[in-house]
This record gives structure tokens, C-alpha cells and sequence, in this order.
């Protein structure tokens, strides 16, 4: 009866927590256009200005856009950042669209963005954090065995913002954004069961949408 009572608990566990809540949001300053043979590229925040966002964020972000459309080229984060170094590095790519001004001053720039028609450019900030938490877990072993015990949860708010610019123009043509909450846990009688909630994968893939939406549209 009491082993029952046990998995009835675990059972009811799993099936109302690691779930998570998503908010997405739209907003276009301005019309724009892109055709087949142009490119957008992202870039994430410096990390002289706040946190960086994440680098498997990013990764995870240029994967997937790449994927769930064929209207336009994407070059990936890195391989921009290498073909253009060192002026989009962390420490020297424009913070703010009031600082694509002065690195659009520079012909060389300029030029090769044009030869590689890059459109637009998708400034990326944004972080997870972990709200909250409680619980504790105890492991212990012996000559019989060994096992753990307890009850541990923690909130995860994942919240990213891609605002969108026009290279061309050197204007902000519109932003896009992804707030995701939720809660994991992770209940232990003998063996741990780790229940997670993947706020950021699921940012990932809501942001995603909202960018090719975007341009979609």
C-alpha cells in the first residue's frame, strides 16, 4: 500500500510539473522587403553592455531558422564574426542601432556587406535566469545499498528579444520576442527523477518562429 501511495505521488509529479509557459511578441517599425539571394545575420549582446547571451542560445537559433525556412540566406553567427574580424566581436559590434552609423563609415565594411548581400542584421539579447528555488536532496549509501531522498524545484525564466536592422537603411525595421517560464523538479525516493522544464530550447524554437514569421509576413 505504502509503495502505491509512492508511485501515485511520483506519477502525479511528473505529470503537472517541467511543463512551461510561453509569451511571444511582434512589433515593425517599418516596411521591408528580402528576397532569395539575401542574407540576415544574428549577433548577440557584448558582454561589456550585460550578460552575454548564450553561446548555445545562438547556436541553437541560427540552427534553427536555418531549417524552418528557404526564403532567405542565413551566415552564421561565427562565420560572420571571423569574415568580418575584429568588427563585430563582443567588444567592437555596434551595441545599439546608433552605433551602425559609424561602423557603416567604414567603406571596407560597407563594401564587402554589400558583395555578400547581408540585408539585415538581428541584434540578440537576452538571458536565462533561475528565479527561484527550494528543496534539498540527501544521498547516502551503505552496505545494504544506497539511495536519495527529498525534493527540489527551481523556476527558469528564459527571456530573449531580437531587434531587427536594416543595413542598408540604418534603421530598426522592427523587433521580435520570446519570454518562456517554467518550473523543474526533481523528486527523489531511492533513485532521483529529474523533471525539466527547457525554458531556453523552447525559447529557441518560439524566437525562431517570430524571426521567419517576421520576415514572412
Amino acid at each position: 500500500m505504502k509503495r502505491s501511495k509512492i508511485n501515485i505521488l511520483l506519477l502525479l509529479i511528473i505529470t503537472t510539473v517541467g511543463c512551461s509557459t510561453t509569451r511571444i511578441d511582434e512589433e515593425v517599425n517599418t516596411a521591408f522587403t528580402i528576397s532569395g539571394d539575401e542574407s540576415i545575420v544574428l549577433l548577440s549582446n557584448s558582454y561589456h553592455s550585460g550578460n552575454q547571451t548564450e553561446l548555445d542560445f545562438m547556436d541553437c537559433l541560427n540552427s534553427s531558422i536555418l531549417k524552418k525556412q528557404d526564403t532567405f540566406e542565413i551566415i552564421p553567427t561565427k562565420q560572420f564574426q571571423n569574415l568580418f574580424y575584429p568588427w563585430f566581436e563582443p567588444s567592437t559590434a555596434p551595441q545599439s542601432i546608433e552605433d551602425l552609423p559609424k561602423i557603416l563609415g567604414n567603406e571596407l565594411i560597407k563594401e564587402k556587406l554589400l558583395v555578400m548581400k547581408i540585408k539585415y542584421l538581428i541584434k540578440i539579447t537576452g538571458e536565462t535566469k533561475t528565479n527561484a528555488s527550494s528543496g534539498a536532496l540527501s544521498c547516502a549509501a551503505g552496505p545494504g545499498g544506497g539511495g536519495c531522498f527529498g525534493f527540489a524545484w527551481w523556476d527558469d525564466t528564459s527571456a530573449y528579444n531580437a531587434s531587427v536592422w536594416d543595413l542598408s537603411q540604418e534603421t530598426s525595421v522592427g523587433n521580435v520576442s520570446a519570454n518562456v517560464t517554467g518550473t523543474s523538479m526533481i523528486p527523489a525516493i531511492v533513485i532521483p527523477i529529474p523533471i525539466l522544464a527547457r525554458t531556453q530550447s523552447n525559447a529557441c524554437d518560439g524566437l525562431s518562429d517570430q524571426i521567419v514569421n517576421f520576415f514572412s509576413s
